[in-house]
C-alpha cells in the first residue's frame, strides 16, 4: 500500500473477531512502533508492555468502563491484544512526554493497516487504569514510568477502503 493509501484508509476498528494476530505481524507493529518519532530522541523514557492476559485485558476494560460510568461497558472491542505505551513523565514535559506516546501508538496504528489488522487508540481505560496502582502492578512497568496510552489491535471482518476526507474537519488558518 501506498503512504498516501495507508493515510486515507486508516480507521479506528470497533469490531474485532478476537483471533489474535500472528508474531509475525505483531513484531512488525511493534517495529513500527519503535521506529517513531520521540521528543528530543529520548526512546530510553518509553516503555512497551503487550497484555495478551484475558483476565487483565478484562480487568484494564472494566476500569476504563467504571471511568465513564458503566463497568460493563466494553472499550477495548473484544481486542485479543493490547499494547500499553508507558512513559517517564517529569513535572513541565507532559505535553511532549503524551505526544510522543501518541506517535508511538500512531505509527503502530499505521503498521496494522498495512497488515490488514484493526486497531484502535485506546486513551479511557489507560488513563483509568493509570489512576490504580493494584492494576499498574499488574502491568510489571519499569521503575518510574506512567502508562500514557494504548493501541487495541486484533484480527478484523472489516475492510479499509479509501475514504474522503471533508476540507472543513479541522480547522486552518495561514499566517504569512
Amino acid at each position: 500500500m501506498n503512504t498516501k493509501d495507508l493515510l486515507f484508509s486508516r480507521k479506528s476498528v470497533r469490531t474485532f473477531t478476537g483471533e489474535p494476530i500472528s508474531d509475525e505481524d505483531l513484531s512488525f507493529i511493534i517495529k513500527a512502533a519503535k521506529a517513531a518519532p520521540v521528543a528530543m530522541g529520548q526512546y530510553e523514557n518509553y516503555h512497551l508492555t503487550l497484555v495478551t492476559n484475558k483476565d487483565l485485558l478484562a480487568t484494564i476494560e472494566r476500569a476504563g468502563g467504571e471511568l465513564f460510568g458503566d463497568p460493563e461497558r466494553k472499550m477495548l472491542y473484544n481486542a485479543p491484544t493490547l499494547v500499553v505505551v508507558s512513559a517517564n513523565v517529569a513535572p513541565g514535559a507532559e505535553n511532549y512526554t503524551y505526544s510522543s506516546a501518541a506517535m508511538i501508538v500512531h505509527n503502530m496504528a499505521l503498521a496494522a493497516t498495512e497488515l490488514g489488522i484493526g486497531s484502535c487508540d485506546i486513551w479511557g481505560c489507560i488513563g483509568a487504569a493509570a489512576k490504580q496502582p493494584a492494576l499498574v502492578a499488574k502491568l510489571n512497568l519499569p521503575e518510574g514510568v506512567t502508562p500514557c496510552c494504548a493501541i487495541a489491535l486484533g484480527k478484523t471482518d472489516e475492510t479499509f477502503p479509501l475514504r474522503e476526507v471533508p476540507e472543513d474537519r479541522i480547522t486552518l488558518n495561514v499566517v504569512k
